[in-house]
């Protein structure tokens, strides 16, 4: 195995026991041409492609699942194209970060408004394909929402530019049919890389906030307390700049605090008041404590054993807020009836995402981190996880795309596949196989 079949390989989910004989190929263009001769390469001996940016996405789909593939890297695709201030938008290639964009822009006193925490290292390609967003998704929305048109290089080398309005090409044909089925920049988002490779995204650029803010730390008596009081914000629509959740932690890693929290930032001028809850306002040191506290939950390990992330991304919105308390009891109950101990959960709220219909949700966004019984299979591992998929249909809770959508986003899936009629073949498409991408995912955790 070579040190760049490793690094393509790299990514932040639980699948990782891959088998590197399959990847057959590796590329690292730095512009169209040279993604063309990749797919070409692919083409000719009938490899699956799997498109590839730096890994921080959970779902396990820049793994490429067990077929004969080859890796398309984005990493040196980096070029910031064009800056236009008075249009308000930049050229990027995919390549290129959300930390990388925004070096340039303090300079003119601009910014792109997508900050998930992997912002110095997720790239903007990886995002616009997760979807992704981050602690201020509620305020400045999802990569989506601050996506004005990609540019695909489809499997059989069509260049596509989708926006809002629909799609161009060369390949008239093409276009007039992907049109005629209403393709947009929905469909690219969350489509974790199936449709084609991106090699060039115009993102919208907006203002720098000229604005003081303060922090406050809200504490709740339970979690249906907090689920009420975040559905109070949503519909108040509180212009909340920052917000995250501590929802529980085990006494090893939560210091002094006592969830269930919220830890939020808004203008000065705002008088934030909850029912049922208290707030203590907080000074800048105060508020940049918390905010490093919620940071490193998921990178603490218990006295006793070790802490994974089994599944990422619950999203609890409308009713399933109205009973946080049952929903989270009957999620943990599930865990440890499956040997694992519950150590953290946490997450972004209030939060945007948007479900498989490409309608909005509003709500909490949780993470959750596990202590790992010893001797517990990759098998037995993969069993919870679908196990927890069940529970969530029950209980009205919806994972959210940048995370676990190939378990169960039916709606997503039936839409890529229609599109894949199209398109013809498409990239990474064991997410397409039956019981959606299960039989492949188990065999690599």
């Amino acid at each position: 195995m070579k040190l760049r079949d490793a690094v393509m390989g790299a990514n932040a989910s639980m699948y990782k026991r891959l088998n590197f004989r399959k990847i057959r190929g590796t590329f690292y263009p730095k512009n169209e041409d040279e993604v063309l001769e990749a797919l070409e390469h692919a083409r000719r001996n009938n490899f699956d492609v799997t498109p590839k940016g730096a890994g921080t996405g959970l779902s396990g789909a820049c793994t490429g699942g067990n077929r004969d593939r080859i890796m398309v890297s984005t990493l040196q695709m980096k070029d910031i194209i064009t800056i236009s201030m008075g249009r308000g938008f930049a050229d990027v290639q995919p390549g290129v970060t959300p930390n990388d964009l925004n070096a340039i822009l303090d300079f003119v006193r601009l910014r792109f408004w997508v900050a998930p925490s992997s912002r110095d290292v997720a790239t903007i390609g990886g995002l616009l394909s997760t979807d992704g967003g981050g602690n201020d998704s509620w305020v400045n929305g999802t990569m989506r929402d601050n996506t004005l048109r990609a540019t695909l290089i489809t499997y059989g080398g069509d260049r596509i530019v989708v926006s809002r309005d629909g799609v161009k090409s060369e390949n008239e044909e093409l276009a007039s049919t992907l049109n005629k089925m209403g393709m947009n920049l929905d469909d690219v988002a969350a489509s974790h890389g199936t449709l084609g490779f991106i090699t060039e995204v115009r993102v919208a650029i907006r203002p720098q906030l000229e604005e003081k803010t303060k922090g406050a730390m809200v504490a709740f008596e339970d979690l249906d307390a907090m689920g009420a009081g975040l559905l109070q914000t949503i519909d108040r629509n509180c212009p909340i700049r920052y917000g995250e959740s501590i929802v529980a932690a085990h006494p090893d890693v939560r210091e002094d605090l006592k969830p269930p929290i919220l830890i939020l930032e808004f203008p000065e001028d705002y008088e934030m008041t909850f029912c049922n809850a208290s707030v203590q306002q907080l000074n800048r040191r105060d508020l940049e404590r918390l905010k490093n506290i919620r940071i490193n939950l998921p990178k603490r390990q218990p006295k006793e054993g070790i802490q994974i992330a089994l599944f990422e991304g619950y999203g609890f919105y409308d009713k399933s807020l109205e009973h946080l308390q049952q929903s989270i009891e009957e999620i943990d109950g599930l865990l440890m009836s499956h040997g694992f101990t519950p150590m953290a959960k946490y997450g972004h709220a209030p939060s945007k995402w948007y479900l498989g219909d490409n309608s909005p949700a509003f709500g909490l966004i949780m993470h959750s981190r596990e202590i790992k019984p010893e001797n517990k299979t990759g098998v037995e591992m993969y069993q919870t996880v679908s196990a927890i998929v069940e529970k969530c249909g029950q209980i009205g809770v919806t994972p959210k795309p940048e995370h676990k959508w190939p378990y169960s986003d039916e709606k997503k899936k039936a839409r890529l596949l229609e599109l894949q009629k199209a398109l013809g073949r498409t990239f990474n498409s064991f997410i397409f196989e039956p019981e959606c991408a299960g039989e492949t995912l188990s065999t690599m955790v």
